[in-house]
């Protein structure tokens, strides 16, 4: 595998997991909220932010592992699985978010309105990954992710 491609992936991550950690303090941030504590997205919100996160340390971890020289014959397998998931993951961000803010008062609109903000900067940087990781691994990308969908389809909660 390229050094240069798992660099450039793991540093668009690493954006990502900044912009992350912000949502995460909003979200924890909105259970004080009246007009949003009790809505029924924050919590399944709140979930999708801690999946992504998980997300980008398992991609993270996996090109630790690489770039150490660990002996792992499955090693392009678990990328695309790990960045895959955190595909679906980041999937779950939008729906869950537009209803936990959905009857948010004015006074909290503008950590809405950053939350969104941070929410697509996040998906911004996995689509990049993924795009970096796809360029990486030309045609056996398809290949490797359609032999990995059934290990994806573990119920989520």
């Amino acid at each position: 595998m390229s050094h240069d491609y798992l660099e450039a992936i793991y540093t668009v991550l690493e954006k990502g997991m900044a912009a992350k950690e912000v949502v995460c303090s909003i979200t924890t941030g909105f259970r004080s909220v009246p007009s949003i504590r009790t809505q029924p997205g924050l919590n399944p919100y709140h979930a999708s932010v801690a999946d992504v996160g998980y997300g980008f340390d398992a991609v993270q971890g996996t090109i630790d592992r690489i770039r150490n020289g660990e002996s792992m014959p499955l090693a392009m397998e678990m990328l695309v699985f790990d960045l895959d998931t955190l595909r679906i993951s980041a999937q779950q961000l939008q729906p869950n978010f537009e209803l936990a803010v959905k009857n948010a008062s004015s006074e909290v609109y503008y950590l809405v309105e950053l939350s969104r903000d941070l929410n697509r900067q996040i998906e911004q940087r996995i689509r990049d990954a993924i795009r970096l990781a796809q360029e990486l691994l030309g045609d056996k990308w398809q290949e490797i992710r359609s032999r990995i969908e059934n290990i994806q389809a573990v119920p989520r909660l």
